[in-house]
């Protein structure tokens, strides 16, 4: 934790913002709780965390990934695309942050480029003629499921057509589907797709191994990339401070989220679900659900 904390009071608010401090540990007292920084213990009625669901990069153990001679990094860790100027690059992971990184790779001049898929993504075009696709996130929000499901579908079928034909495999449900159930948003296209049906980006089978300076795949296939990037997902990091209250499920995801009770009263939790709309719209609906679930208690 920096030495110095930086304390600014909003009056309008009555909010005291302390930059620079690190919650370690929150833990139940009584009809309320105390929360223990790395330089002070709070108390609070309620508390709200607000961290978010991608907070820490994770990248899976796979076997030999200390041999590897190459570059291994995150997805968070990507840099800028001329990083990657006359390299090969294997990309794991289709979802929304592997179609980020080939969507800034398919403009750079890179030696080769790999997309390393188990289950193809929901996609979407960033933009349909002028118009951004994220506008429409709050009408496919109301939207049934399974009408979203059949719409997004239909919308990645008549802009890309059928992406099966050059190796991307289907996804495995609707995009609204596995954004409530499993939680994995929808990716988003900006030049990756032109760059596959080019053939500049190719899709290779699942990695098994790193052998040095190769990484060999499920299905026998060895690729020497120069790097690698895990674009593998995130989790909360939450499991420290709250692992011991019952409100985190196996991957550390609160089971929670908005005025959704936590089972903890007085502990809340905001953004921790990724949705149609945009964040920052959702966040602020979430918010407002807090904060009518609180003013019941006064």
């Amino acid at each position: 934790m920096p030495s110095s904390v930086i304390s600014r009071i909003l009056p309008a608010r009555g909010i005291r913002v302390e930059f620079g401090t690190a919650v370690e540990r929150i833990e139940r007292r009584g009809n309320g709780w105390l929360v223990h920084t790395g330089r002070e213990t709070l108390s609070a009625r309620n508390v709200i965390v607000a961290t978010g669901r991608d907070r820490l990069p994770w990248t899976p153990d796979w076997q030999g990934k200390a041999t590897f001679t190459g570059k291994l990094v995150h997805a968070a860790d990507f840099g800028t695309a001329q990083d990657y100027v006359g390299k090969s690059v294997l990309v794991v992971g289709a979802g929304n942050s592997g179609f980020d990184v080939l969507n800034h790779l398919a403009r750079a001049d890179t030696k080769a480029i790999w997309l390393s898929a188990r289950q193809g993504p929901s996609l979407m075009p960033k933009r349909i003629g002028k118009v951004a696709v994220a506008r429409f996130g709050g009408f496919m929000a109301m939207l049934p499921t399974w009408i979203a499901d059949a719409a997004i579908a239909a919308t990645q079928r008549l802009v890309f057509d059928d992406l099966t034909r050059f190796g991307l495999p289907p996804a495995p449900k609707g995009g609204a589907s596995r954004l409530g159930v499993e939680q994995i948003a929808i990716a988003v296209d900006d030049g990756a797709v032109a760059a596959l049906k080019a053939g500049r980006i190719s899709v290779v089978a699942p990695v098994a191994a790193f052998e040095g300076a190769g990484v060999r795949l499920n299905d026998g296939t060895v690729l020497e990339p120069d790097v690698v990037i895990a674009a593998t997902g995130y989790r909360t990091g939450l499991e420290a401070m709250l692992g011991d209250l019952g409100v985190l499920d196996a991957k550390g995801v609160p089971k929670a989220n908005g005025g959704t009770p936590s089972g903890q009263p007085g502990l809340w939790f905001i953004g921790m679900r990724p949705s149609l709309t945009s964040y920052f719209h959702s966040a602020g609906l979430q918010a407002e659900a807090i904060a009518r679930q609180i003013a019941r208690e006064l």
